[in-house]
């Protein structure tokens, strides 16, 4: 739907398409897509992976989710790039196909704002298999009275369509994000646009829910808005998937500890902040004979044991990384006194039962940060100053 800025088509196992739910000129301009494949429209050198990954689709069970990005090409021959989510709903006795859920991914010079068709269709369109989505769709006038709302969307929010057309909120929905809902809702029938909200919901559960609110004019309307349209996604377990996914791109696997990655971040973060702070370069001496006498599952305890001391060494606005397979940084406000970060470390390493026990010990270099510098400066800084220490101790 151009309103919705987003296309719904129920497509069967042969890919043919049996119901589009888009405006007469469809969301690529090549008209109604019932009937059509849409691999035909398809960027030629998106098909073969875009095929693979489809087939698997329509072997799944009903209830499957899934989606994918492709390119696609409008009626003036140009591509744009899309997002589709997929949900199997063979099972559905009025949709009895897969729900494709095709949303532009945006072009950041672009606003978005394609007119509004005159009329809207509310029988096939919306009553019927608006109320067999899996997204929530809600459909208001320009003074705010919901029009329409499907079953998904009821669903969500925990109330019912009568609730909501009575004008009464979602008991659910958080205080904060009720007087965002309602101010987001005001600009838009103020004027056409588009704007996106999360909002948490507490009912029989606590969850995040994503909305797209749009509105637009009509065409002979001068203007003025005549349908404000709300999309809704329960977004909680994919951004908690996305939060867990980031949490493993930054932190080491073993120890828990964040990795180079985020401590290359965070020194560009702290140094751009112009913050002063001290580097301590950490390497444990001995952890190699531990290894090869005792195996890497031993080794790989004594680095998690260190890890953990390390960790509680430091403060609150402190922070250690395994940056190598035995070497840490720890980074402290600064600029602050090298023998007492040293002290600190070194002994949050050796009163470890694993480095007691096989006779590891730590060498350290200390560097503070300067002005003009780049994280590889500092660290390259206190590696050498670890290599030195080594040297004297060795």
């Amino acid at each position: 739907m151009h309103y919705l800025n987003e296309s719904i088509m129920v497509v069967r196992r042969d890919w043919s398409v049996a119901a589009d739910l888009g405006p007469p000129g469809g969301m690529l301009g090549h008209g109604q897509a019932t009937g059509l494949h849409p691999f035909s429209i398809m960027h030629p050198d998106d098909v073969e992976r875009v095929v693979d990954d489809a087939n698997r689709a329509m072997r799944t069970e009903p209830g499957w989710k899934g989606s994918l990005e492709f390119r696609g090409q409008r009626a003036d021959g140009s591509y744009a790039m899309f997002h589709v989510d997929f949900h199997n709903r063979f099972d559905d006795p009025v949709l009895r196909g897969m729900v494709v859920v095709s949303r532009e991914v945006p072009d950041p010079d672009d606003d978005g704002t394609p007119p509004l068709p005159g009329q809207l269709s509310t029988d096939l369109r919306i009553g019927v298999v608006g109320d067999h989505l899996p997204i929530g769709l809600v459909m208001m006038d320009d003074r705010g009275h919901v029009l329409f709302a499907n079953r998904s969307a009821c669903e969500l929010l925990e109330t019912d369509l009568e609730a909501m057309r009575a004008g009464q909120m979602p008991t659910g929905l958080q205080p904060i994000d009720r007087v965002e809902l309602i101010a987001v809702v005001q600009r838009l029938q103020a004027a056409p646009g588009k704007e996106t909200l999360t909002a948490e919901i507490v009912g029989s559960s606590r969850r995040l829910l994503s909305s797209t609110l749009v509105s637009r004019a009509g065409e002979g309307s001068d203007g003025a808005v005549q349908f404000v349209i709300i999309t809704i996604e329960d977004v909680t377990h994919r951004l908690a998937r996305e939060q867990h996914l980031e949490h493993r791109a930054n932190h080491d696997s073993l120890t828990g500890l964040p990795n180079r990655a985020w401590l290359l971040d965070r020194l560009n973060e702290w140094l751009a902040e112009g913050r002063t702070f001290t580097v301590a370069f950490l390497d444990l001496d001995g952890f190699k004979t531990v290894n090869d006498r005792l195996g890497h599952a031993a080794g790989d305890d004594l680095l998690a044991e260190v890890g953990l001391s390390l960790r509680t060494a430091l403060g609150p606005d402190e922070a250690v990384a395994r940056v190598g397979g035995d070497e840490f940084v720890a980074v402290v406000s600064g600029p602050a006194d090298h023998d007492q970060v040293r002290h600190r470390l070194r002994r949050a390493v050796l009163t470890t039962v694993g480095a007691q026990a096989h006779a590891v010990g730590a060498s350290i270099g200390i560097t503070d940060s300067r002005q003009g510098d780049q994280p590889w400066d500092i660290l390259g800084r206190a590696d050498a100053a670890m290599y030195e220490d080594k040297r004297r101790s060795g």
